[in-house]
């Protein structure tokens, strides 16, 4: 009986071992990215989430999966990649919930925003708490950068839905030359949002 995901593991990053979850048929359709958290490895992660899921050797995977796999170890050295949607599955989302994944997509490397800011963008500036949640239960951290959006004082928060996640957070906004002080932004650069109304110089 053929298995309905695999998972493929990038082992060593800065940021600890990252899963792709994918569905096991010919068009690539990626299902979900692990990041693994201070307990827990991600593919063991995805083992208990999934019940039918089979780990895939890189010399089994096509050519899409292994760019995408290229794209993120390339981000996670510090070069500057452009990420794609196509192999997303965002089927399951609400019009809302894509509004925000989307939104935050286009969220430019080296920016942060705010949960308020993001709200604004999607013209839904008083759901500011569903924005978070949103990103709280991102599928597709680093592709769908949730980590640039940070709480209204400027503190990096939460990361990937784990409290404890800000040190990963921490390094990717540190990766794009962000500065964060005491698990707060502190950049004396520009703070871009995709609304130029909304821009803000930090002190």
């Amino acid at each position: 009986m053929k298995t309905e995901f695999k998972e493929f593991t990038i082992k060593n990053t800065i940021i600890g071992p990252i899963t792709i979850v994918f569905y096991n048929k010919d068009d690539l359709l990626i299902k979900e990215i692990i990041i693994s958290n201070q307990n827990t490895n991600s593919s063991h992660i995805a083992y208990e989430k999934y019940d039918s899921i089979e780990e895939s050797s890189y010399d089994d995977l096509d050519i899409n999966l292994k760019d995408i796999i290229t794209s993120i170890e390339k981000y996670l050295n510090g070069e500057n990649v452009e990420f794609t949607l196509d192999y997303l599955d965002l089927s399951s989302f609400t019009p809302f919930q894509q509004d925000v994944l989307i939104t935050e997509y286009n969220t430019k490397r080296g920016t942060v925003n705010t949960y308020g800011q993001l709200a604004s963008m999607i013209n839904r500036p008083k759901s500011y708490r569903a924005v978070g949640n949103v990103l709280s239960h991102n599928p597709y951290p680093i592709i769908i950068p949730c980590h640039r959006t940070v709480r209204k004082d400027w503190t990096i928060g939460g990361f990937n839905g784990q409290a404890y996640g800000d040190k990963s957070k921490e390094i990717l906004l540190s990766l794009e030359g962000i500065e964060i002080k005491e698990k707060k932004v502190i950049s004396e650069s520009t703070i871009i949002s995709l609304n130029k109304k909304d821009q803000t110089k930090l002190i």
